[in-house]
């Protein structure tokens, strides 16, 4: 899975301003900024998100497993392969955590009748003509085991460009920029945490910031599973942008 390697007058135009730049700019791998273009952002319209809502049995020799999943399907006026684009890239991520789950259930649930479940739940961050950006949350239940916190994972899709925003260092200054932001992040995420735990960070750019979570495990805690969520306010990777 990729991902590994986001009231007052005076705040909202502080806002405005930092949260700009994640709508008109992102970066070259080698570090360049690459400002949106104005007219292609105007001749993208305002995306609009319609809710979907499927339900899948699957039912074996073996195992029953029951997955249910609520994803936007994104509709783009007058830009029906940009829209294609972006459907495709919430579809196979969706995909991707479906097949991650049925795997798991052939290699670690026990035949003890019971039914497996998988939900999966979307959350939209962030949608505008520059970014669309989206946080799905897995619930899950494998026969016979001891369930998982649950897991929050993202999806930022640039539309400007048709192409997923797959490592998250796009959005600062260059690579150095980027690491220290994510020591940031990670510090402010786990700020609360009672342990040490050794887990995977990752982010999306959000209404109010940044949406983050880290996946991993708690060696100090016998290797208990880890799974931190979080909002992170942008003043803490502004410097970096």
């Amino acid at each position: 899975m990729f991902m590994s390697k986001i009231l007052f007058v005076i705040a909202a135009i502080y806002f405005s301003i930092l949260s700009g730049l994640f709508y008109l700019s992102a970066r070259n791998n080698d570090g360049s900024l690459v400002v949106a273009n104005i007219d292609a952002i105007h001749n993208i319209s305002q995306p609009a998100a319609i809710w979907q809502k499927t339900t899948i049995t699957i039912e074996e020799a073996e195992q029953k497993i029951a997955i249910n999943i609520n994803a936007p399907k994104i509709a783009i006026s007058g830009d029906d392969d940009l829209d294609s684009k972006a459907n495709d890239a919430i579809a196979q991520y969706v995909e991707s955590l479906k097949d991650d789950f049925i795997f798991a259930v052939s290699t670690a649930a026990y035949d003890n009748g019971e039914v497996n479940t998988l939900n999966i739940d979307t959350e939209m961050l962030l949608l505008s003509p520059r970014l669309i950006s989206l946080a799905f949350t897995e619930t899950h239940h494998l026969a016979g085991a001891t369930d998982d916190d649950p897991k929050r994972t993202f999806l930022v899709f640039d539309l400007i460009n048709g192409t997923l925003m797959r490592e998250g260092n796009e959005l600062f200054l260059d690579d150095l920029a980027w690491s220290r932001a994510v020591q940031a992040i990670r510090t402010s995420l786990l700020s609360g945490y009672q342990g040490e735990p050794s887990c995977d960070l990752s982010f999306a750019p959000a209404s109010y910031g940044l949406a983050a979570s880290c996946i991993g495990v708690d060696w100090s805690q016998g290797g208990k599973h880890v799974s931190v969520t979080g909002d992170v306010p942008m003043s803490i990777v502004q410097e970096y942008l």
